[in-house]
This record gives structure tokens, sequence and C-alpha cells, in this order.
């Protein structure tokens, strides 16, 4: 892929923001279609090129903003006259106002009609209606909220309640809105007025309680079902009781039940199998040798269906088999192959796979439902399962099928075969014409400024908002325009909507070489390794936030990166600079080239390691010995980690592939030197 004309390129140091804004964007029109290898990208007109003035002005004050202050700003709106984002001061700033309940109405009203269509307008929309049903403000609710329904149960129940205030509790308002409140249990407690409402007049009874009560607690939602026990039977309330203390105690209600001290349950018994099957499936997964027992002697007694049974059985089979646990077949021989539900199958056929029975496993996957056993994962394990069960000319034609595809069992099925993995890429066409009208758009225009100043989650709702109802020929024009200014993971994401899987350049960009080139070498780590690790871990977004803390572009854990900054001598000031690049990169790298030299330069394990932590790996290279091959893999017993595994030994193929196309290109764009 050539390279982008130097006025595109920036310095590392303007962080990974590299890129121009959307509004600064102009093709050389006389394109009217260009290749992806051109990738021409026209000098910006400086109508569209906002100053440095307005830009920093804006910043400053729209950090000031999300800080919660509430300054003046009719001398900043005058001087950002024209600049795209100068919306966004108000917007934040009446925010601000509804945080402290100073708000003006009708300059807020006026603001959303006049913004109608932004990507904004609906959440401040959305939190000016809270306040205003939480204030019972209905006249004004109803101004702003007109008589449209929500999908929100928040502020559908404030729009009931604001019509049912302003125009009286018809007839048909009661029904409406006691169907409302039968269909969406669990509700948020601004409903209660609601509830109230309904039940004084008589349009909630005992057995609408008692539905919604059973609702409940099949959503887990346990302590809401007892709100409801003053409407009850007495009967109700105690089975309600029983299947309460149930989930607190399993084991406690299912004794009694097994010693005939649950009359409860005999009042209802479909619902009392339904209760016991459930408080079997809760102590399963920290009992299964008691829940054994349970099942047997609840069965004995009539209080649990066969079909209940085979279904706790079947559970506790595949629990075991998540754990790769001796006994896992035992148990699935407890359940008949035609009750066995395909969940089921398919950690049996697994558990045939990592016990190596391959001619069992042949017949387990032919035992799979069409849509798992068509699946490139169950395809390739039958042609392997043929090939160590001495059926050779059986396994040829599906691992020559297999390995036309692009990924993980693709690649092993080339391998098999010795061929090289296919890539099937096919370049995203980059066209003059509809990027230049996509880059001209105001939601594009102001989704690249907010990128480029930093506001990258205002960006992205601008972004995807502009683009919501995008065609495939948009997607793929709007791939091209993110991966120009470096915002990588909308790119990526943009491509996978237009359906452009074999666009690899856009699913797999060559991001931050620059400063990966040198420290990969250094570290002698392989840079396709790194890439897809990154591809994997972040999506090349700088501030990506795992939800156990990781950070950054390598997803490093902040006591990791306080420890292998020090190593590198280049402390870490703040948590928080780990969503620097020039901080991660580093860091990700050298403790990813530690993992690697511990694992003796196998990435099998040092990508498990980097996942999971490198104790894990090392309990399961000792459980699972030092040959890591697929197999091994699939014997992984974190689903995540078997997952993730796969995914970075198959991008690091694409990049290998990538990164030599990138190499052909250069020797190809390079100037010959004339012969002496």
């Amino acid at each position: 892929m050539a390279r982008p004309t130097p006025w595109l390129r920036f310095p590392e140091s303007t962080r990974y923001k590299a890129g121009l804004l959307v509004l600064a964007t102009s093709l050389l029109l006389f394109f009217s279609i260009i290749s992806t290898t051109s990738a021409f990208f026209g000098p910006q007109p400086d109508s569209f090129q906002p100053s440095s003035e307005k830009r920093e002005l804006f910043i400053e004050t729209y950090q000031e903003l999300k800080k919660g202050q509430l300054p003046d700003l009719s001398e900043t709106l005058v001087e950002l006259q024209g600049y795209p984002l100068a919306p966004y001061l108000e917007y934040q700033l009446f925010r601000n106002q509804l945080a402290y309940q100073l708000v003006d109405n009708e300059q807020l009203l006026s603001f959303l009609r006049h913004h109608q269509g932004t990507a904004f307008h609906d959440k401040l929309k959305e939190e000016w209606l809270v306040q205003l049903g939480r204030k019972q403000d209905w006249k004004t609710y109803t101004l702003v909220a007109g008589s449209q329904a929500f999908s929100d149960p928040q502020l559908e129940c404030y729009r009931l309640q604001a019509e049912g205030n302003l125009q009286g509790r018809s007839l048909s308002w009661l029904e409406t809105s006691a169907q409302f409140w039968r269909d969406n249990q669990p509700l948020p407690s601004s409903c209660e007025p609601l509830r109230q409402s309904l039940s004084k007049l008589g349009f909630l009874s005992q057995d609408d309680y008692w539905q919604g009560a059973l609702g409940l607690m099949r959503a887990g939602q346990t302590q809401k079902a007892w709100d409801y026990r003053e409407h009850l039977s007495k009967e109700q309330r105690q089975f309600l009781d029983f299947w309460r203390r149930g989930r607190l105690n399993p084991a406690n209600r299912l004794q009694a039940a097994v010693e005939d001290r649950a009359a409860e349950l005999e009042t209802q018994p479909e619902l009392g199998n339904e209760v016991l099957l459930d408080l079997l499936e809760q102590h399963a997964s920290s009992h299964p040798s008691q829940t054994q027992r349970f099942i047997q002697q609840l069965e004995d007694k009539e209080l649990l269906t066969a079909a209940s049974a085979y279904r706790v059985h079947e559970l506790l089979a595949i629990r075991a088999a998540w754990r790769n646990a001796p006994d896992t077949l035992e148990l699935f021989a407890e359940v008949p192959e035609n009750r066995r539900t395909a969940e089921g199958r398919e950690w049996f056929a697994r558990t045939q796979l990592r016990r190596g029975n391959w001619q069992k496993l042949v017949a387990a996957i032919q035992e799979l439902p069409e849509a798992l056993s068509q699946s490139n994962e169950w395809r390739y394990w039958l042609a392997k399962a043929y090939l160590e069960s001495d059926q050779p000319e059986t396994a040829e034609p599906l691992l020559e099928s297999l390995a036309q595809v692009r990924n993980y069992y693709g690649f092993l099925a080339a391998r098999e075969l010795g061929v090289p993995p296919q890539m099937n890429a096919s370049p995203a066409p980059l066209n003059a014409v509809p990027l230049q009208a996509l880059s001209e758009k105001p939601g594009i225009q102001r989704a690249g400024e907010l990128y480029l100043t930093g506001f990258v989650e205002d960006a992205r709702r601008e972004w995807h908002h502009t683009l919501a109802e995008a065609s495939t020929a948009t997607w793929q024009q709007a791939a091209w325009l993110a991966q120009n200014w470096g915002w990588y993971d909308r790119s990526v994401n943009a491509i996978h909507n237009a359906g452009s899987q074999n666009a690899l350049e856009l699913r797999f960009p060559l991001a931050h070489l620059d400063q990966l080139r040198p420290l990969a070498k250094k570290a002698n780590l392989d840079l396709a390794l790194v890439l897809a690790l990154i591809r994997k871990e972040s999506l090349f977004n700088p501030e990506a936030r795992s939800h156990v803390g990781a950070l950054g572009l390598m997803q490093v854990m902040p006591t990791t990166g306080q420890q292998v900054s020090r190593q590198l001598q280049t402390p870490l000031l703040a948590e928080s600079d780990l969503l620097k690049p020039e901080y991660n990169l580093p860091i990700g790298v050298h403790y990813l080239a530690r993992l690697m030299q511990r694992y003796q330069n196998n990435p099998t394990l040092a990508a498990a390691a980097y996942n999971a932590g490198p104790s894990r790996a090392s309990k399961w290279q000792q459980q699972l010995g030092k040959d890591t091959d697929p197999r091994w893999v699939e014997q992984i017993t974190y689903a995540e980690t078997r997952d993730y595994v796969k995914s970075i030994l198959a991008f690091r193929e694409v990049y290998a592939w990538r990164l030599q196309q990138q190499q052909l290109q250069l020797v190809r764009d390079t100037p010959k030197t004339p012969e002496s």
C-alpha cells in the first residue's frame, strides 16, 4: 500500500490522532475511482481549516464545562462563530445547568428545536425529561416529550403519569398503563406512583402481581419480586418465600423437598418443578456430587420431571467439560443422545477431541446440528479425526476446501496440506466523489474535529449518529476516511459494517510502525505478532479501557505498567500515561518480550499468559504438556483465553502477509538507479 501523501502525516507527538479533520479533507476530484493501493487525498481547501485560535478556545472552554463549571459563554460564542463545535459548548452548559437545577426551560427548548437531528439532541433531551419527571412538571414534560411512547421504561412511566395528570385517568389510559406495567417488569422506582394509581383504581389484580412476581424471579430480581408479597394470597406468599429462601440456600430447600417438608410446592406442581430445576441449577455450580443425589431423590418422589432431570445432568456434564474434569464422559452418559441440547452435543464432541478419541469424535461431530457441524472449527476437527483414523482419502477433500478460508482453522488446514495460507484479499474501493461528499457532511466534520481535539467519546457519537442509515458504499468510504485520520478502531468498525470482510488493508491496519519497528527489533520480537496482539487487545484504540482496568493500545494493567516502566527507566507519572502510545507501546512490547523469553519463544503460551496471566499459562503447560499443538489450544480451560490464543495466531498470519505486501510495494515504488 502506498504511503499517504505528506500533508496527511502528523508527528507521533500529536498523540494517536495522526490525521486531518474531515472538514479539512478534500479529494482530487479528477480521480472518479481510486484504487485502494493509491489512496490519493488532495490538498485541503483553506475555507475548511479552523484557526488554531478557535480550536484552542474551544478545547479550553469545553474542558472547563466538563468539570461542571457554569461560565458565561456569550463572548466565547461570538469568537467561535462559524466553528463547527460551538454548539457543544451550549450543550454541555445546559447539562451542567440541569445538574444544578438552574436551567431556563424556554432557552433549552429553543436550543433543542434549533439542533434537531444532531448527535447530542436526544441525550440532552432525555436528561431534561428525567429531571422534569422527578419534579413532576408534567406540563413541560408533555411539551418536550410529545405523545409518542418511549422505549425507555423510565421515560414512558413519566409520560403516562403526565398524560394521566393533565388529561385525566380515562378507561383507555388505565388499560394502557396497566398493560405497560404487566409487560415491562422490572420497572424503575420512578414507576411506583403509576403502580399505586393503578392498584388503587383496581386495574392491577392479585393475578397481575403474582405473574409479575414470577417474572421477576425468573429474571433474578428476587427482592423486587418479594416487594409484591402484600398483594398476593397466603399460598402465593408461601410459594414465593420458598423460592426466595432457596435462592439464598439451595441445598436447604432441596433437602426440605426430599424430606417432604415443602408443602408449598404441592399447590402448583408445574411451578414446583420449575423452582426445583432452578435451585438444582444453582446448586450444581458449587456442589455437583450432592446435586446428582438430589436429582435422583426428587425423581423418586415424582417432584422432578425426567426432562428437568436430564437438563441438570447435562448441565453438570457441560460444567465438568469446561474444567476438563476426568469424569466428564461419565456425566454425559447420564443423558441419552436424543435428550442432549446443541450445547451439550458440542461439549461432548469437544471432550472426545480433548481426549484424542478420534473415531468417537467423528461420530460426535456427525451428531451435531448442521450449523455447528459445518462450521470451520468442526470441519477441521472432522478432517483431523479422519487423518488420525487412517482415512486420509476422506480427510483431504475437507482440508482442501477449508484451506481456502482465511481464519484460524483455514490456516491449520493449509499447514496440514503444506500449502500457503489463503488471504483472499479484495481491496475496498476508494471512490473520490462519494468520499468528498461524505467528508462535507456537517456531522462527519464535527466528528473529525472532536476526534482531533481529543474528545473521542463525543466524536464517536457524532460519527455513528451521522452514519446510522449509511449504505454499504458509504461505510466503505467512511472506513477509508477514518483510517486516513488514524482513527483505526472506527475504520475497522466501518469496514465491518460495510460487510467487506476481505478488505484486509482496512481490517488489519499497519499502524504505529515508525514506533513499533525499532521496539520489536530491539526486543527480538516478530512485528506481526505485536501487531496481532494490538489488533486483538484494543483494535488500535489508544484510549481503550477493559473492565478489569487494562489500558491503552496493548491493554497494560497499571501494576504491570509501573513494574515494566521502572525496568525501562521511564517511570509513569500517572496511570493515565498508559493511554499514550509513547508509553504504552514500549511497556507492552517489553512485557510481551519477557513472556516470549519465559516460554522459549512459544507464541501460544505467550499469548495465553498475556491474556490470563503467566501463572495460569504455566499451569496449563504443566497439565497439558509442552507440545502446544492445536489440540493443546482446545484444552485451555478458559473460553476467553482459548479464543484469544486462536485470534492471535490467526491475526499473526494476516499481519505477516500484510507486512510482506507492504515491503513488496516499497520495492516496486523505489526508483531504480540507472546502470553505470
